[in-house]
Order: C-alpha cells, then sequence, then structure tokens
C-alpha cells in the first residue's frame, strides 16, 4: 500500500491515479513547526496550491472547500473538495486519518478520527457530504486508511468499551474491540473499516495498512507524552499526472 519515501509514506493505489495522499515521519520534524511544513511543500513541489487545514478539536465538523473558504478553520476536524489548486492538511499523533477520493467526479478529501472522531461517526459523515455536495456514488469512492496506533497498543478501559458498545452494533465492533488477558484494546482501523462496509462502500476500494505510530518512526502522543510532536497527512490532486 505505502511507499517509503524516508520523509514521508505515499498511498501506491491513490497515487496511480493522480492523486498524492501523503503521512509524515519524525524525519520530517514536527508538522506544527513552520519550518518542517515549508521543507515538505519543497518536496512535494506544491508551493501554487492552496493548503487548508483547521484547529482540530476531535469534532465531525466537516469542511466543503469552495471559493471563499478560508485556508485555516476553527473547529474543523475534516475537508473535502473537487478543487485541483487544493492541498488539505490534517495533523495527527496516534488518531487515524481517512483519506477519500471519489475516481469519477475527482471529489477529495481527509478526516481525523481518533476514538472521539471514529465513535461520531467522523469518516461516514464525510461521505455522506461528499454523497448530497457532488453527488459522489458509493461504488466510485476510494476509502484509505492512513496510519495511526495500532491495536496491539491502543489499550482502553471497560468505560470505553461499554461507550461502544451502547451505540454500536456487535457487527459493527466485530474485531475492532479485543480483549486479551483480561484487557481491552481497540483497533480504530478495523472498526471504521466495519462502518464503510456497513454503509456500502465494496471492500475492494478500502484500503488498509498494517504501520503503529507508537511502534514506528512516527510522533505518538501515547508514547511520548507532551513531548510528542504532530505528523502530518495531505493529500491534493497532481495536476502534472492528469496531463
Amino acid at each position: 500500500m505505502y511507499i517509503d519515501k524516508n520523509r514521508y509514506f505515499k498511498v501506491k493505489e491513490l497515487e496511480e491515479l493522480g492523486v498524492t495522499a501523503i503521512y509524515t515521519t519524525k524525519n520530517i520534524g514536527n508538522i506544527m513547526e513552520r519550518e518542517s511544513r515549508d521543507e515538505l511543500i519543497r518536496l512535494l513541489g506544491i508551493e501554487d496550491k492552496k493548503i487548508y487545514s483547521g484547529y482540530q478539536t476531535h469534532s465531525d465538523n466537516i469542511e466543503i472547500i469552495e471559493s471563499d473558504t478560508a485556508e485555516y478553520i476553527e473547529d474543523r476536524d475534516g475537508f473535502i473538495t473537487d478543487r485541483d489548486d487544493v492541498v488539505i492538511f490534517t495533523k495527527y499523533a496516534d488518531c487515524l486519518p481517512i483519506f477519500l477520493y471519489d475516481r469519477k467526479r475527482k471529489v477529495f478529501g481527509a478526516v481525523h478520527s481518533g476514538w472521539v472522531g471514529s465513535y461520531k461517526e467522523i469518516g461516514v459523515k464525510a461521505i455522506n457530504l461528499m454523497q448530497k455536495r457532488y453527488s459522489s456514488e458509493l461504488k466510485d469512492i476510494m476509502v484509505v486508511f492512513g496510519i495511526g496506533i495500532s491495536p496491539e497498543c491502543y489499550e482502553v478501559g471497560e468505560d470505553f468499551v461499554q461507550k461502544f458498545r451502547d451505540r454500536f452494533s456487535q457487527k459493527i465492533l466485530n474485531g475492532a474491540i479485543i480483549e486479551k488477558d483480561k484487557k481491552y484494546y481497540f483497533d480504530n482501523q478495523r472498526f471504521n473499516y466495519n462502518l464503510m462496509i456497513e454503509l456500502g462502500i465494496e471492500e475492494r476500494n478500502i484500503i488498509s495498512n498494517k504501520h503503529c505510530t507508537y511502534r514506528e518512526n512516527f510522533h505518538s502522543y501515547r508514547r511520548d507524552r507532551e513531548n510528542s510532536g504532530r505528523n502530518g497527512a495531505y493529500i491534493f490532486i497532481d495536476n502534472k499526472k492528469l496531463k
């Protein structure tokens, strides 16, 4: 799935469609720092594009990027657009990025889906917005999971488990809540996979991975706490490859 470029991982399946989706490693630095962002912009050759981001609050608020949309928006954890001059930029330190792409209408997006965003079904809501605003059809939508913390490193408590059991069916929770040695672990990627299948996204159009922010060369809040930086997830249409 991912092509390792040392400073960032690139999604092969989207690259083949003329879409660049990347997730940065610690080698690029802390993406919250201007120097690291400027270096990545140079590496990606996107100086001529407009970069849109938001102050992430673990909400399910998603912005549709239009011609008059501000490039930085408070209280936003997701963006979708059909503009080929736009780069969507979201930040992470264990939470799950979800990239979305409508192959037919060239609509793309990204959402920040930690356990709170997943509980609020932010990925599903983004697809619903794509359907409503751009007439996207489920059969045309690709869902690509970025790199988050793996379930082996994501222990949760009984209150957490009960919260999800109170809201979601066993079908949705299948494989997402793992009990081992009287402890519980949460597989955020599997949970969102189940949501997408339930929504009607075709299995062949869902791209998963086995990487882990905690165990690999990424920023991880659970591992480093207040010393953690942030990884960046970027997605944009590569105009050069479409020509």
